[in-house]
């Protein structure tokens, strides 16, 4: 690598910072030793790159600085293609549209090799599952810009119907939803909101009492926290503080690691009955799956899991019980009178039909004189008393639907 471009490369690291690096941390980055990398500091500052800091103490690089950076490398091309591709198929049409110019705007400066390569179709975005909305997201993201309140009418996972004023933080772009995250004044507290249960908003001339870089930082705080200990207001009121508990769940990350080919299907089911936002991961068979990461998080090395907040579950219907009960909102946890039959089909097509019809289907099935020694006894046995007494015994014991019953239905679709 040229000199130039090693202070281009040096430039574009100290971009990525906006405090103060050790030369040490540039210098392993840049692939150099500290002294060359004092050198190539020392060389820029003299071409008139504001970099301040010295040996011993970090740099740090002030906006403005005279020299553009050099072409996008093949890479970098492929990502910005990417992601403006996103952002055209899963935002609302004005930032879709602000995406598509700027692709142009990008194509007619670049020289025709790297223009091929963003225009080529070899990384493609996927159709996503667009959920009806009758807000836009453009009168929120201006909302967000110009720091302003929002009168909001929304609609809970429950049905009912609320009007709220909010200020807004952050909009959050999920896998199969939006969310904004917002402080309520009805619940003096933070809250996540879908953007698909809001009926109406309107930008009000009120400013948020907050700059949004403070709500920002002080909604962060409140995901560090394992219980909600005090408010984030002076006048919030202790029954204000028993509903951010109760919302304490919706604020902790939650992680799905899957695979399109595995029993993950049935928590992505389960994760969008109880409509909770989450990030996926997904994992390939023999390489990613079986990695130390990973296996940091579930040793067998099979998916699928989940890592809510300081929460590791396995198991589809280990993972499908504690949904269940760490969203209790989403109304599918039933009353505890009749949790008993609820967990005995739930585990049961877990433990006994699950292998029952895995064994089945590979054709091998325990002689009679071996049945006792599986946990199923027989495919025929275990088969006939779900189909039997699944649907007639569970069947909505807390609200007349077959909701709850589905959880269990769903465990053994993987078989």
């Amino acid at each position: 690598m040229s000199r130039t471009h090693r202070l281009f490369d040096l430039l574009q690291m100290l971009r990525r910072h906006r405090r103060p690096v050790s030369g040490a941390a540039l210098a392993q980055e840049a692939g150099v030793s500290l002294r060359t990398l004092y050198r190539d500091i020392a060389a820029l500052q003299a071409m008139g790159a504001e970099i301040e800091g010295e040996p011993g103490v970090g740099y740090v690089l002030k906006p403005g600085f005279l020299l553009p950076p050099l072409m996008f490398s093949p890479d970098e091309i492929e990502a910005v293609a990417l992601g403006l591709k996103w952002v055209a198929r899963r935002t609302d049409e004005s930032l879709g549209a602000a995406a598509r110019d700027a692709m142009a705007k990008i194509g007619a400066v670049l020289p025709p090799d790297l223009r091929t390569r963003m225009e080529d179709d070899a990384l493609v975005v996927g159709a996503g599952w667009e959920r009806p909305k009758q807000v836009e997201l453009s009168v929120l993201r201006q909302a967000l810009r110009e720091e302003r309140k929002l009168a909001l009418t929304y609609v809970n996972e429950a049905g009912i119907r609320s009007e709220r004023t909010v200020w807004p933080v952050t909009i959050g772009f999920f896998e199969a939803t939006r969310v904004m995250v917002a402080w309520c004044e009805l619940r003096n507290a933070f809250h996540s909101f879908r953007t698909d249960r809001m009926l109406a908003a309107e930008i009000l001339a009120e400013r948020s009492p907050r700059p949004r870089r403070q709500l920002m930082k002080e909604w962060r705080q409140t995901l560090l926290t394992k219980t909600v200990s005090g408010p984030a207001y002076p006048n919030a009121s202790s029954n204000d503080i028993t509903r951010g508990n109760e919302e304490f769940a919706m604020a902790k990350e939650l992680i799905f690691y899957t695979n399109p080919q595995s029993r993950g299907y049935i928590v992505h089911w389960m994760l969008e009955e109880v409509g909770c936002p989450y990030t996926v991961r997904v994992l390939d068979f023999g390489t990613t799956m079986k990695a130390p990461e990973y296996l940091a998080i579930n040793p067998m090395g099979k998916v699928p899991a989940i890592v809510h907040g300081d929460q590791v579950v396995t198991e589809a219907a280990a993972i499908c019980a504690y949904l269940a009960e760490a969203f209790p909102e989403a109304g599918l946890l039933p009353a505890p009178e009749h949790r008993g039959a609820y967990y005995r089909w739930l585990f049961f097509t877990a433990a006994c039909l699950e292998p029952a019809a895995s064994n089945h289907a590979e054709g091998w099935d325990p002689t009679p004189d071996r049945q006792r020694s599986f946990g199923y006894g027989s495919y025929e046995w275990s088969s006939i008393r779900w189909w039997g007494h699944s649907g007639a015994g569970v069947t909505s014991p807390a609200t007349g639907s077959a909701r709850q019953t589905s959880i269990s239905r769903a465990t053994c679709s993987g078989a």
